[in-house]
């Protein structure tokens, strides 16, 4: 039987390795008071970051050119996927205007989260041009994707024809955080991709994986990406054959 003193010990190492709600205790039947304001707190984060929009403001400080996907609202977007996996009117005479067939695109999208873009897409986006630029990388034109989703990338893909495109995301947001982004990787992206040709790198927030450090291992995946011409499950393919580790 596992003693008092040690079962205190291994339960306070727990909780240090995880933002999850454990041993909250109860006042009779129910939540404490503290805790349950704390949940209807994080809840309406959650809502929030759903339900508001990226400041057009932080789009044009970025220096990104701006697109939209059929979804008009947040609304339409939250109520009817696809929308916001198909390009809206006007975006794809911006999109011709961009730069063709560059060998990294980056795009940023709102995704799930307006909160994530904001606070850890922007950094995540600066951080990673200024590493890819250091590593001589030929960037193409960025821009953002208002109410977007990850597949939208593959129509986006299917006009500019870049060697790589990586897109970064807003998640959906959950009690711990609202505010995660996770950036999608694809190799020559069309609009035959599937969800298992990209390669993801999720889990960047405050309590996750910095946006610096994030942003030298996405660097790190474009680079084997264009190397080895593949990514996602054809890429841990191409590792297995190699007798190489996954990252």
């Amino acid at each position: 039987m596992t003693k008092p003193a040690a079962a205190s010990q291994s339960l306070a190492r727990l909780l240090a390795a995880t933002p999850a709600r454990l041993a909250i205790g109860r006042a009779g039947t129910r939540l404490r008071t503290k805790t349950w304001l704390e949940l209807a707190a994080d809840h309406a984060r959650a809502r929030d970051a759903v339900t508001t929009e990226v400041p057009r403001a932080l789009v044009r400080r970025l220096g990104l050119v701006e697109i939209a996907t059929r979804a008009e609202s947040r609304q339409d977007y939250v109520r009817v996927p696809a929308l916001g996996r198909a390009l809206g009117r006007g975006a794809l005479a911006r999109l011709r205007r961009c730069r063709h067939a560059p060998e990294v695109q980056l795009a940023l999208t709102d995704g799930l989260s307006s909160a994530a873009i904001v606070t850890n897409g922007a950094a995540l986006f600066t951080a990673l041009t200024r590493e890819l630029r250091r590593r001589g990388r030929q960037l193409g034109t960025p821009f953002f994707v208002r109410n977007g989703r990850v597949r939208v990338q593959d129509e986006i893909g299917a006009v500019l024809k870049p060697e790589v495109f990586c897109f970064i995301v807003g998640e959906r947001p959950g009690l711990v955080t609202a505010e995660s982004v996770s950036a999608y990787v694809i190799y020559r992206p069309s609009r035959r991709s599937a969800e298992p040709d990209r390669t993801v790198v999720s889990n960047i927030h405050r309590g996750g994986v910095a946006p610096v450090v994030a942003a030298r291992r996405i660097a790190d995946l474009i680079d084997e990406t264009l190397r080895r011409g593949a990514s996602g499950a054809a890429l841990a393919a191409a590792r297995d054959s190699a007798g190489e580790v996954t990252p």
